[in-house]
């Protein structure tokens, strides 16, 4: 494996012409301290790309990658059989990704996944420019709660998913939300025969959550939901020594179809 370069001096654009003037063939890999993007080459031709953990695969992981500010890049030339997932040609991922690119990777790193949760935030400082709300922005904005995750926003609100993730980042900038994460993954323990029916927490957790606006008077209620989707929302009572496990009433645990040390997720409700 050979170092080409280092994105702190050299362009991922002015890397993707040379390699498609120069038809290389090989493997190309972008790495950064928290991600890495593997791009291969035949000929020329850009026909396969995927991200680090899944996250990002074919036109996507090559479009993130113009938002980059920094990573090494590495080159294998070799000529193995992929897969192609990548659509657009070289011309039009250059078009696209000189673009979109910055503003796809910034979205990509405040909302990685569907279940962010946003809240107000402190607001702007007095000498930043005004940001008009419009229909969009409103309709956005009202589902903000603290609670609601992006897919619920989604599913509530009515509006695209890429014209939410521009208004859910650019009110983020702007000084308006600020991204939360009150979803936790815990493990499961059944409580006893005689176990009273609410989930018990650790009370750091507690503490967590009190910092979200919407809870800050306390959580009375949380949702587990299973990897399967299932979900019971119970009482929430929070004691020391808990950890990362959640102790449910056996009643929740057969209806949610779990067993004991499996992951559910849960958050505090409303």
């Amino acid at each position: 494996m050979s170092l080409i370069g280092d994105l702190t001096d050299t362009q991922i654009a002015d890397v993707l012409r040379l390699f498609a003037s120069g038809k290389k063939t090989g493997r190309l890999t972008v790495s950064s301290d928290q991600d890495q993007t593997v791009l291969r080459f035949q000929k020329g031709a850009l026909v396969h790309a995927h991200g680090t953990g899944g996250r990002l695969a074919g036109d996507d992981a090559v479009l993130d990658l113009f938002g980059w500010k920094q990573g090494q890049l590495t080159f294998i030339p070799e000529d193995s059989a992929v897969n192609p997932n990548v659509t657009r040609g070289v011309d039009q991922l250059l078009l696209d990704g000189v673009r979109l690119g910055d503003v796809f990777h910034r979205t990509r790193q405040l909302i990685p996944s569907d279940r962010i949760v946003f809240q107000m935030a402190a607001g702007p400082e007095d000498d930043v420019p005004r940001y008009g709300i419009g229909a969009t922005e409103w309709r956005v904005l009202r589902l903000v709660d603290s609670v609601r995750d992006v897919g619920e926003i989604l599913e509530s609100s009515g509006v695209p998913r890429l014209e939410l993730l521009r208004v859910l980042l650019e009110m983020t900038e702007a000084g308006f939300l600020e991204a939360v994460e009150p979803q936790r993954e815990l493990r499961v323990q059944a409580q006893g025969l005689f176990g009273k029916e609410h989930a018990e927490l650790d009370d750091r957790l507690e503490g967590d959550w009190r910092r979200l606006h919407r809870f800050g008077r306390g959580v009375l209620r949380v949702e587990v939901r299973s990897v399967a989707g299932r979900s019971v929302t119970l009482a929430a009572h929070f004691r020391g020594g808990v950890g990362r496990g959640v102790h449910l009433p056996r009643t929740a645990v057969a209806e949610l179809r779990v067993k004991e040390g499996d992951e559910v997720r849960v958050r505090p409700v409303v």
